[in-house]
Formats: structure tokens, sequence, C-alpha cells
């Protein structure tokens, strides 16, 4: 009877056997009626091409982005989005005010359909309230060339240069430069991004961006078993977006990543804080007009137009890494200065 099957209900099969099960859940355990009623109603509406490219989304866990997957706004019982990404990638996902949608998806001001890539979609982190602040008494005993470039002096002490060792000079086009480092030595040169987002990826290539691979192939080998463990670990690693109310990072690896920055400090704090952005979530790393050059004790002045981004690993006093520059593999987003 298998001869028989059609394709579209092989792709059916595929998603519903890629979906993603609550905690707890077994296949042995009986489905909720309601959710089934969903799912079903919701693969009716695809047409073979949709459910083709759903299929290559969800196997790919987001490496095939391809198109978006539109379906009406208005399609019953729930809104269609957010039943994918409670799906294929969240199932404790309540709300549609949750999600955020990735730079990649061009359905944003279609006024009747929207997509249902789950993968076009980014769910907002809920930081720690607070997060871990950075351990003062370990920063007092670091030497200043342990500390991150962007922790030593404002770029106002080199003019015409985003970065703080006064390397590479801004075209005037670019919003951001990035600098890649394993531990405390950087990897190739500056990266200048102009395009509105950037994907950071370990060696997967799929669309622009910065490749680490090819960074790294021109550099001599780590030697720390760390560093290529958790290059190993980034995948498709971050995308980062200048938008409307600041820049954004899309967590789009499977492990989480660190993050640094001005204008996420407590202003009334004389210590930085570190977020962690769990896989699939994104945060509002910078909001313009929030940073200020301010001096922390010991250390000098920090960069207020740079963000400091670990993958993987943190830093803190939570994490036997207590600064940044102990992490395997992170990232200085360098930021145009508001002109």
């Amino acid at each position: 009877m298998f001869m028989f099957r059609s394709k579209r209900t092989t792709l059916a099969k595929r998603l519903l056997k890629a979906r993603v099960r609550r905690e707890h859940e077994t296949t042995c355990e009986a489905e909720d009626g309601s959710a089934l009623f969903n799912r079903t109603a919701l693969l009716k509406q695809l047409k073979e091409n949709q459910l083709e490219m759903l299929v290559a989304a969800v196997e790919s866990r987001g490496a095939d982005l391809q198109a978006c997957v539109l379906l009406p706004k208005d399609l019953p019982p729930v809104d269609p989005h957010l039943l994918c990404c409670q799906i294929w990638r969240w199932p404790d996902l309540q709300q549609p005010e949750e999600l955020k949608r990735l730079p990649v998806c061009r359905s944003a001001k279609d006024p009747v359909y929207i997509c249902c890539n789950p993968y076009h979609w980014s769910r907002l982190c809920k930081p720690e309230s607070p997060p871990p602040p950075y351990c003062r008494f370990a920063r007092e005993r670091l030497k200043p060339e342990d500390r991150a470039p962007s922790e030593a002096s404002c770029p106002a002490h080199h003019p015409g240069s985003l970065t703080t060792n006064g390397e590479g000079e801004r075209s005037g086009r670019e919003w951001c430069k990035l600098a890649y480092w394993e531990l405390a030595t950087r990897v190739g040169r500056l990266f200048a991004v102009e395009l509105p987002s950037v994907n950071v990826f370990t060696s997967l290539p799929h669309g622009d961006g910065l490749c680490l691979a090819t960074l790294a192939q021109h550099h001599p080998p780590p030697g720390h078993d760390s560093v290529r463990r958790t290059r190993a670990k980034i995948g498709l690693g971050v995308t980062l977006s200048q938008e409307g109310d600041g820049v954004w990072a899309y967590n789009r690896s499977d492990g989480p990543i660190f993050v640094n920055s001005p204008t996420l400090d407590d202003p009334e704090s004389r210590t930085l804080l570190v977020y962690r952005v769990p896989p699939g979530h994104c945060l509002n790393i910078f909001e313009r007009g929030k940073a200020q050059c301010r001096q922390l004790a010991h250390t000098g002045p920090v960069d207020p137009n740079s963000v400091r981004i670990s993958f993987a690993k943190g830093w803190g006093p939570k994490y036997s890494r207590q600064e940044v520059t102990a992490c395997p593999c992170w990232l200085e987003v360098l930021l145009a200065p508001c002109r």
C-alpha cells in the first residue's frame, strides 16, 4: 500500500514525527484531542510546496531557512505562526507576543498573511532579574592586557576608529565592525557590516556573514581543546540586526550565548552585568541613546559603543571564568557612534 501513498501524506507524516514534545511526554502517551485537531487542521491548509519548505526548515533545525510559509493571519482556531512554533520549537509557548520575527523573514508588512516557518521566529528573552554581576575582586587582580580591548578606553581617544586600539578606519557606511576572539587572542581582521543584519556562524554557508572557520584557517591552531570544542558547538551561531529600537541578537545556535552591553547595565551600579540568552531566543543588546562612557573602579572607562558576546560559555561570579578573555570563543561588536 505504501506505493500509493501521496507525497503530501509523506510530508505531513515527517512533520508530525519531527514535532517537539513537552517535557516528560513520551511517544506512548495519549495525545491531547485539541492539539491533534489543531495540527491536523493546520497541515490541511498548507499546499504541497509549503509542506516541502516546512519539512526542510524543521528537519534542518533552521539551517535551511528557505522562503516564508504563508497562511492567513485570521486562520482559526489559533494564530497559525504561534501554533507552528508550539509544535516544532517551544511546546510551552503561550502568547504570540513572546515571539519576534528574524530579519530573514520578509512577510512583516503583509496585511493578510503571516509566516508560519517556525525558524523565521525567535523567542523574546526574559533576562534574569538581576543577572549575575562581574566579580569585582577578580577584576582588580587582572592585568590591563587581560581585559577586553573595549573595556580599556573609550573610542573618543582614537578619532576615526571604531576599535579601542586604533585599528581600522570607518568608511562611513558600516554600522558596526566585528572582532572575533579565542580566549585573549584575536582571530583574523575586523569584519565590517554594512547590511542591516549579519550572520555569524561556524562553517555552515547559509547566507552572507562572518564564517569563523574561514577566519581560523589563517590563524595558528588553538592550543586549548576548549576552543575547538566550543567553536564546533557554535553551528548557526547568532544573527545581529540593526533595527529601529536598537541592535538585536538572535541566538540560532544550539547553546546559550552570554552578552554584556553598556545599555544592559544598571546605571547606578559600578559593576557590569552579563545576560544569558538561551538557544532560539533574542535580546535587544544595545539601545541607542542609553549608552554612557562611565568609569568603573580599577578598570578604566568602558567603550559606550561596544558589546561582548560569548558563545556557549559564560563569565562572572557564577562561572569558573571571571573575564570574557577567558571564554573560548567570543565576539566584540564595535558599533559606529551615533551621527
